[in-house]
């Protein structure tokens, strides 16, 4: 988590899938005064929290459930949701489920179903697509938020690979996984960059997250040699700024899938 961290204060990342978002839900319910939402790989809520909060800011009544098997961050993203709900306690009601997606079973549908970059620890994603269609309401939207493959990731794609005998989904997989289903989407794409300048400095703690973070691995384990080519790789695909700030260019995309309302 402090990784993650580390990693989303280098870039504006979140503050631009945020704006996306919520742009789209006020598009599409805007005249909805509640909302049921799950959020599938919620962590400690680094991008569920400021979403919730916008949402009320805006008067409305929030049933959320969040699920994550990590036990740890499932208790920060209770510590602040009760602090949500002692400011909005007539509008605001939640449940922390620690659990994994595969595990959770739900009785109520959802008006909105977050995936935020949780996809990339699923192995069968054709289940799981299923399992959220099922779980989402008519005239429902999921939004999926997953990165697209590019130099940022290569490292990531490949060291999960190794470690886990399996290689990450990223969006074209999303892509070509929604048309084959016939499920009716929309995608967009958010442009961003990567402040990696401290990744070189071998003393910078916060160097040693931001690496952690982007290969996806503890680059403590590294050979010299592995270091000093990965830290190459990094160095040949960004772009260097006049201050002298080291700049890695990414892209990640958000699939809006709309659950049709059936006619009577």
């Amino acid at each position: 988590m402090d990784c993650q961290i580390a990693y989303r204060s280098q870039q504006n990342e979140q503050e631009m899938m945020l704006e996306a978002t919520l742009q789209a839900i006020d598009d599409k319910m805007s005249s909805q005064e509640d909302y049921s939402i799950l959020s599938i790989g919620c962590g400690s809520g680094l991008f569920e929290k400021p979403f919730l909060e916008k949402l009320l800011s805006l008067n409305k009544t929030i049933h959320f459930v969040g699920i994550d098997p990590n036990e740890a961050e499932c208790v920060k993203a209770q510590e602040w949701c009760d602090k949500i709900r002692i400011y909005h306690t007539d509008k605001f009601n939640f449940k922390i489920n620690t659990v994994g997606f595969e595990s959770f079973q739900s009785r109520q549908g959802f008006d909105i179903i977050l995936l935020i970059h949780s996809l990339y620890y699923f192995s069968d994603i054709k289940t799981l697509f299923r399992k959220i269609y099922e779980l989402s309401r008519e005239g429902g939207m999921v939004i999926l938020g997953v990165a697209k493959r590019q130099l940022l990731n290569e490292p990531f794609y490949h060291a999960t690979q190794r470690l886990y005998g399996k290689y990450p989904w990223f969006s074209d997989d999303v892509k070509q996984l929604l048309t084959e289903s016939n499920l009716p989407f929309r995608q967009e794409k958010i442009d961003f960059t990567t402040n990696i300048t401290k990744c070189f400095d071998k003393e910078s703690e916060l160097g040693k997250q931001l690496l952690n973070f982007i290969v996806g691995a503890n680059t403590e384990f590294f050979s010299p040699l592995q270091l000093r080519l990965l830290l190459d790789y990094f160095g040949t695909s960004s772009q260097k700024m006049e201050g002298g700030e080291i700049m890695l260019p990414h892209s990640v995309i958000l699939f809006y899938i709309e659950k049709q309302r059936v006619s009577a």
